[in-house]
């Protein structure tokens, strides 16, 4: 019985992590599945489109590189994901799963739309984008800090709570937007359009230049902060074990309430880019999702904000790029979304085979001739 009970413990499936590849092998999988997944993309839209295909890569070049200004538009979005990727990863690196970036983000806009709509007319411009940076910071901080005292007294759940914080934030700023709508929209609709006050200045003509210099210059000092920084150090203790981080003499509350603080200055941020540099006005819908795709661009960048922006690029390439095409070729913009869904998925899988090594057991289909039979009738 011995022996059947070893069969019967034995998992079909072996998944264990692999040790031995090398960067160069890493490199050349990750570039042959990027080529490879928009290979496939290619062929999809051939199969909706027939007689597509290399019109589809065309109609991906002129939606995201073709001019200048185009260009702009795509790093900047580019630049907002990675910004906001950058924001959540302190805290991933620790092991506290802050899923509410997206409501954190929004928190900030909101604050700097305040500002923008009740305070910056009767002031000078620099003095408003300074308040409305001030209280976008303030706004995405408070939101970001509370999960993580609640972590900290309670031992909650940081991934629910994170999570439905993002909901109460959607429908503040919702409230907000129809209480102070425009008189004839359903809309907030763009603040100060005529005076321009509390908006970021244009640099030759050109938006999006200040946001995308901002963006690079704070991704940046994440990437040294969490690479050369004593809180960097701490924050990678707590990734391998909470336990020894107490050992080491380190604040295990202390350091997750501060990091999820830095994590709301971040967030806050980015949402006065925003309304500041971009939309100028605020909606349950100007974040776009990207709180909840940064997750993604965090994890395929292993918590390395400079390798996060290769990524980045690839959302806002594929997802955009997908988009003008969809409306080119005469097929629905879901199409597009489905063509980035699989982009990713090839990304991801190939990530995953990549770290981890499969294995499969077929011993139980074997009859083992040493097992002995048990009596139907009771007997031995």
């Amino acid at each position: 019985m011995n022996n059947e009970n070893s069969l019967v413990k034995k998992p079909f499936i072996h998944i264990s992590r692999r040790s031995d590849v090398s960067k160069k092998t890493t490199i050349i999988v990750r570039v042959v599945t990027i080529l490879s997944a928009l290979l496939m993309c290619g062929l999809v839209s051939t199969i909706v489109a027939p007689g597509s295909f290399l019109d589809f890569y065309i109609y991906i070049y002129e939606g995201t590189l073709f001019s200048f200004n185009t260009l702009l538009a795509t790093v900047w979005n580019a630049g907002l994901l990675l910004l906001i990727a950058a924001a959540i990863t302190p805290a991933f690196k620790m092991k506290f799963w802050n899923i509410g970036a997206e409501g954190q983000v929004l928190m900030g806009a909101l604050g700097a739309v305040i500002i923008m709509k009740f305070v910056a007319p009767s002031i000078p411009n620099a003095l408003a984008l300074l308040l409305m940076l001030v209280f976008s910071i303030v706004f995405s901080s408070i939101w970001a800090f509370i999960p993580s005292l609640f972590k900290a007294l309670f031992n909650t759940n940081e991934t629910l709570f994170t999570l439905m914080m993002n909901y109460i934030a959607i429908g503040i700023v919702a409230s907000f937007s129809l209480r102070y709508k425009a008189p004839t929209s359903t809309a907030l609709g763009i603040i100060n359009q005529d005076t321009h006050q509390g908006w970021l200045p244009e640099i030759g003509g050109y938006k999006y230049i200040i946001n995308i210099i901002v963006i690079i210059v704070l991704v940046v000092l994440v990437w040294g902060y969490l690479k050369f920084s004593k809180h960097g150090y701490e924050i990678a203790v707590l990734n391998g074990s909470e336990r020894t981080a107490e050992y080491v003499g380190i604040n295990v509350k202390t350091v997750t309430m501060r990091t999820m603080i830095l994590c709301g200055v971040l967030c806050g941020i980015a949402g006065f880019l925003i309304v500041a540099g971009a939309s100028h006005t605020v909606s349950d819908t100007v974040v776009g999702g990207r709180g909840f795709t940064a997750v993604m661009i965090s994890w395929l960048g292993h918590f390395n904000p400079l390798e996060m922006a290769l990524y980045a690029l690839l959302n806002e390439f594929i997802s955009t790029g997908g988009r003008n095409a969809a409306g080119n070729l005469g097929y629905s913009v879901e199409v597009a979304r489905v063509l980035s869904g699989l982009f990713f998925l090839a990304i991801l899988t190939s990530e995953f085979f990549t770290n981890f090594r499969i294995k499969l057991d077929f011993s139980f289909l074997r009859k083992n001739k040493n097992t002995p039979t048990q009596n139907l009738e009771g007997g031995k």
